[in-house]
């Protein structure tokens, strides 16, 4: 599996530690967590089937039919990780920030190009919502990989690059590429000089938090067992440790606030 599958797998241990249950992680793949969110809404809310998922599974109703409601099928129980996007350009770029390459793409439209993943039509969701925030646009030229979306910036075919951080670490952390802003919520503990897109003026937060349900219904005091494990697995050093491999940010939400993140991503998406 994924980055996710792998952060599913190395917490399972944590939270058991603190849970005094074993949780075994089972693999539900499709449709960006949809076939795991519809399989979940059908299990008893005993405490022993829950689901780790990432917002996508919720993003993913917004677009196309789900056989599940995102808002009121679910316990919600605790976030505890993010995936973070963001920008970044060669060193040397004469792009300083997020305010100086949008107001270079609003006196040159699309005349900033950027590599992302995606297609033509359906370009990165973040650069969608700065052009849309911004009221600029830039020009999107698409690529199949993080590979090649560093290549073409090496080569100066485009002026940046819109990606997961984890992707451009190496190139950041050495010093050929700079980031920056992120597009999340907070600062990437990695580069805790780097600021988010808010903190630079623009609305733009679309990580992807990595969090935990189980069906509608489940007792309450029983929501609290879990979200007391979690909150413990969550600081747990072992947690930072595997949050720093699979270049990951903390993302802590307990069961009332994760529930309210993810209702107010819905309602503004």
């Amino acid at each position: 599996g994924g980055t996710t599958d792998t952060y599913l797998r190395g917490i399972a241990p944590i939270v058991s530690r603190h849970l005094g249950q074993t949780l075994i992680v089972e693999n539900r793949a499709g449709a960006s967590g949809a076939v795991a969110l519809a399989w979940l809404k059908t299990q008893r809310p005993d405490g022993t089937a829950i689901a780790g998922v990432t917002d996508a599974s919720f993003r993913i109703s917004l677009v196309q039919q789900v056989q599940y409601d995102p808002r009121n099928d679910f316990s919600f129980l605790a976030a505890t990780s993010t995936l973070n996007f963001g920008w970044a350009v060669l060193k040397d770029s004469p792009i300083r920030d997020l305010r100086d390459l949008v107001e270079r793409a609003r006196a040159r439209p699309e005349g900033i190009s950027f590599a992302g993943g995606g297609t033509p039509t359906n370009p990165p969701f973040g650069m969608r919502l700065l052009e849309h925030r911004a009221g600029v646009k830039f020009l999107f030229v698409p690529f199949a990989g993080g590979g090649q979306m560093i290549n073409a910036v090496m080569a100066r075919d485009v002026d940046l690059v819109f990606d997961a951080l984890g992707a451009l670490a190496g190139m950041i952390d050495g010093g050929t590429f700079r980031a920056l802003a992120v597009a999340a919520e907070e600062r990437f503990p990695r580069w805790p000089d780097v600021p988010t897109a808010r903190e630079q003026g623009f609305d733009v937060a679309v990580d992807l938090p990595c969090g935990f349900l189980a069906p509608r219904g489940m007792a309450p005091d029983l929501v609290r067992v879990f979200e007391a494990a979690f909150r413990k697995a969550a600081d747990d050093p072992e947690h930072t440790t595997l949050l720093g491999r699979l270049n990951l940010g903390p993302f802590w939400r307990d069961a009332a606030a994760y529930e309210a993140h993810v209702r107010q991503s819905l309602d503004t998406l």
